[in-house]
């Protein structure tokens, strides 16, 4: 259980609000949020001026977005989280094929391993959860970039998300 169960009611209140149109609830979920997100899109995008962009693109994303969120199947912060990681990954992708020259070293930042030493305990855990999450592999691809089953690729991830939920709720 989270500690602070409240800010689901708060986000909820939030998220009616910006279906009913109230721009000032878009403004206090981007001062709530924007930190959290740029993280994300950050560690996707590995450029400053381009997470900013992205950063942006993806609140105005969510604004004409909102009516598709159902607070029955996810957290208003995850269906967030999950826009601005699509923002990124489709902006990056749309910037290669625009000028491959230009945005190359991003997009193969994309596809590749990770520079990490995977031998101390959870770094396999670890790097196949940011290669799926951040990095926009999809299982096979990530299962190959660490040498390891399909299968095995799973239960590293499904380790990494329990280790992140005990954190959470410490």
């Amino acid at each position: 259980m989270f500690k602070d169960s409240f800010r689901t009611d708060e986000d909820q209140g939030l998220a009616v609000s910006m279906k009913q149109g109230d721009q000032q609830s878009l403004g206090l979920l981007y001062d709530k949020y924007s930190p959290a997100l740029m993280g994300i899109i950050s560690r996707i995008a590995g450029n400053a001026e381009l997470a900013e962009e992205i950063l942006q693109n993806s609140f105005v994303r969510i604004w004409n977005q909102i009516g598709s969120f159902n607070p029955s199947e996810t957290s208003l912060f995850t269906w967030m989280m999950n826009m601005a990681r699509h923002s990124a990954f489709e902006e990056i992708k749309a910037e290669h094929s625009k000028n491959p020259g230009v945005s190359d070293t991003v997009y193969k930042g994309i596809k590749k391993m990770p520079n990490e030493d995977l031998s101390y305990p959870g770094a396999i855990q670890k790097a196949a959860f940011d290669l799926i999450y951040y990095k926009g592999l999809n299982c096979k691809e990530a299962a190959a970039s660490l040498n390891i089953s399909v299968d095995d690729l799973r239960i590293n991830i499904r380790a990494e998300i329990k280790k992140l939920k005990e954190i959470q709720v410490a």
